[in-house]
C-alpha cells in the first residue's frame, strides 16, 4: 500500500548546520510547513503554490498521518484542511496545540470559521477555501511574524 504522504517539496539552498553559526542559521534555513489536505488534486497544486524559496512543504493526507509527521518532525506552521476522513483538521490543530502550544495553524475550510477558532489563540486562524495565493502569504506572514 503506498503511503498518502507526498514527497517533500524543497526550494532553496542546503544548509550545513554545523558550519554556520546559531544566529545565521535561525535566519536562513528554510520554513518548514506541514499541508494536510485530502484531496488529491488540491493537495499537489497547493503544496506547488506553497513551495517557494526558502520553504519546505510536508504533504499529508490524513490528520492521523500529519499528527504522526508533527511529532517526529519540527514544523513553524501548519496548514490543514478542516474537512478530513476521521480525525478532523480542527482535532488535528488541537493535538498539536498539545505538543507544541505555539506553532501558527491555518485551518482551512469552505467556510467561515473565525467564529469557531477566535477563542483559541493568537496563533491560529482560519482561510476560506478556495483561497488564492495573496490570501495565503498574507495569512502565513501574519502568523510567523507574529
Amino acid at each position: 500500500m503506498a503511503s498518502t504522504k507526498d514527497t517533500l517539496i524543497s526550494r532553496g539552498p542546503h544548509i550545513d548546520t554545523e558550519e554556520t553559526s546559531p544566529a545565521a542559521t535561525r535566519m536562513s534555513a528554510p520554513l518548514r510547513i506541514l499541508y494536510v489536505e485530502d484531496n488529491d488534486i488540491v493537495r499537489e497544486v497547493t503544496s506547488e503554490l506553497l513551495a517557494q524559496d526558502r520553504r519546505q512543504i510536508v504533504a499529508c493526507a490524513t490528520a492521523e498521518e500529519a499528527l504522526k509527521e508533527f511529532s517526529a518532525n519540527p514544523f513553524d506552521l501548519v496548514i490543514t484542511d478542516v474537512s478530513l476522513p476521521a480525525m478532523s483538521g480542527m482535532e488535528l490543530a488541537r493535538s498539536i496545540l498539545e505538543l507544541k502550544p505555539h506553532v501558527p495553524i491555518i485551518l482551512a475550510s469552505g467556510y467561515d470559521l473565525d467564529f469557531a477558532v477566535e477563542n483559541w489563540a493568537a496563533n491560529v486562524r482560519s482561510i476560506i477555501k478556495p483561497f488564492d495565493a495573496a490570501e495565503i502569504e498574507a495569512l502565513m506572514s501574519k502568523l510567523i511574524r507574529s
